[in-house]
Order: C-alpha cells, then structure tokens, then sequence
C-alpha cells in the first residue's frame, strides 16, 4: 500500500482530533467532578444515577412528610398538656367548692369565675392549629374545631402522611374523640361544674368524676399522640441512613477518583503534545524532502 504526504497527514490529524477530544473529555470530568458529564459517557452508570436520584427525592418527600408530621403533633401534645394543667386547676377548684362548711354564695361565685375562666381558655387550646388548621377539626376548611358555645364543628377524617417508604401515620385525633361529643363534652362539663358552683353544690361530687373521665381521655390521647410521635422519629433514622447509603452509591457512579483523573489528565496531555509535535513533522514534508 502507498503512503502518499497526503494520507500520511489526513492519519496525523485524525490522531491528533482523537487525542485532543480524549484529552477535553478528561478536563471537563475533572473541573464538573464528575465520570458521567454526558450520557454516552456511560449509558449503564446513567440509568443507574437516574434511579439513585430519584430515591433520593422520595425520600427528601419523605421527610418533608415526617417534619410537617412531627410539628403538627408537637402543637397537640403541647396544647393537651396545658388542658390537663388546667384542668388540674378545674379539679381543686371542685374540691374547694364541695367544703360547704367555709363558703358562702360569693365563695362559690368566685369559684365558678375561675371555672369559666379556664373554661373559654381550654376551648381556645381545643382550637388550637398547626399552619392554620386546627389540629382537632379532622379535615374542616374552617378556622376552628369547636364554636364559641363549645360544640364541636369539624369532621371525622383522618389527616395522614407519608413518612417513609410503605409508611403512612394517621397524626390527627378529632376533637368528639379527644374532648367527648357534642352535649356531653368537656366544655358541657366545666359549663355544669359552673352552674352547679353557683345553684348547686351538692351535684359537685359527681361533676368531679365527669371532669376525671374527661382529664383521663385526654391524657390517653396525648399519649396516643406521644406513640405515634416516636414512630415518626425512628423511621426518620432509617430514612436519615438510607439517604446517606444512596448518596454513597451515587457517589460511586458518578464521581471521579480526584487524584486518578489529575493522573489521566497529565498522560492525556502529554499524548495531545507528542501527537501535536508528530503531526508538526509530517506537515513540514515537502516534495523537496523525497528528491534528497
């Protein structure tokens, strides 16, 4: 076969845009960081990045989920832990009133006072809401769970989110199932511990076992709230490590061994300037140069 000056540098040039493409492929992995700058870099290494990726956007779903979870059940606990303190109150307010050895009629008056005091401040903490829902009105587009009488004026559904993968948690307790049903709920309650402060005194005793089955259903729900909280933490930690483990992965598909590649980048280099220096010479031959 003849090697014509021709073909001899068509040969050098193709070596030359061969190497000079190897060698910008290598730098532009080097300063992005990354292997895969572009798909047919590594079709396989791509899919598998595409997967990663959106594991781990489910899982940021995922904790979003978990986070809005956990402040919706931070504001109940919180509020149901100031009803019981008030309640507490409510309690020894009765106590007081059922001595009617020591209390004339403005005694009792003054104990019905505090009674409707707290009162209308319990029903201000049983309409009580997390980024403006109340936390007790099930899924009302209203304002509040319960009215200024006191009765009840949300619904019955279940407000749930997902927190992990095949994890969703109901966080939500409507307000009939925490505080009683309308005509015989808390607020029915302290309204008939006042009036029975005031008119008669003698039904204080079986006001008091209301207001005791009332108290212990709360706390039963500020514990069911508790349980549900902790669930919602631990599937936070496997979703904390799950995150880290996929990252890793993405890591490993995706990212360049810095020290590797600066070594890549210095050979491929050095082959872009030999072939450089190569194609140099075979430019300069001349039909001078066969006559010699």
């Amino acid at each position: 076969m003849r090697v014509t000056e021709g073909s001899a540098a068509y040969g050098a040039l193709v070596g030359l845009q061969s190497t000079a493409s190897k060698l910008a492929d290598l730098q532009s992995q080097l300063s992005s960081g990354r292997q895969i700058t572009k798909p047919s870099d590594d079709p396989s290494g791509t899919a598998t990045a595409l997967t990663l990726r959106a594991e781990l956007k489910r899982n940021d779903q995922y904790q979003t989920g978990a986070s809005d979870a956990l402040g919706w059940l931070t504001t109940v606990d919180s509020n149901l832990s100031s009803a019981v303190t008030q309640l507490q109150t409510v309690r020894n307010l009765v106590l007081q009133g059922k001595n009617t050895g020591t209390n004339d009629s403005t005694a009792y008056e003054a104990l019905a006072q505090q009674v409707d005091q707290i009162r209308t401040s319990t029903l201000s903490l049983a309409n009580a809401a997390y980024l403006g829902r109340p936390v007790f009105g099930g899924t009302t587009s209203g304002a509040v769970a319960f009215d200024s009488s006191g009765s009840y004026v949300g619904d019955t559904a279940a407000v749930s989110r997902t927190v992990g993968p095949n994890t969703t948690v109901q966080i939500n307790q409507t307000g009939t199932s925490v505080f009683g049903a309308n005509g015989s709920n808390l607020f029915d309650t302290l309204s008939t511990i006042s009036n029975d402060l005031r008119t008669n005194p003698s039904n204080l005793t079986a006001d008091l076992n209301s207001l005791d089955s009332a108290m212990k259903t709360i706390s039963a729900a500020q514990g069911a709230a508790g349980a549900v909280y902790s669930r919602i933490q631990s599937t936070q930690t496997v979703n904390s490590t799950n995150v880290i483990q996929l990252k890793s992965q993405l890591s490993d598909v995706q990212d360049i061994d810095l020290a590797d590649m600066a070594i890549k980048v210095s050979s491929a280099d050095a082959s872009y300037q030999a072939a450089l220096a190569t194609t140099a010479k075979v430019r300069q031959i001349s039909l001078l140069d066969f006559l010699k």
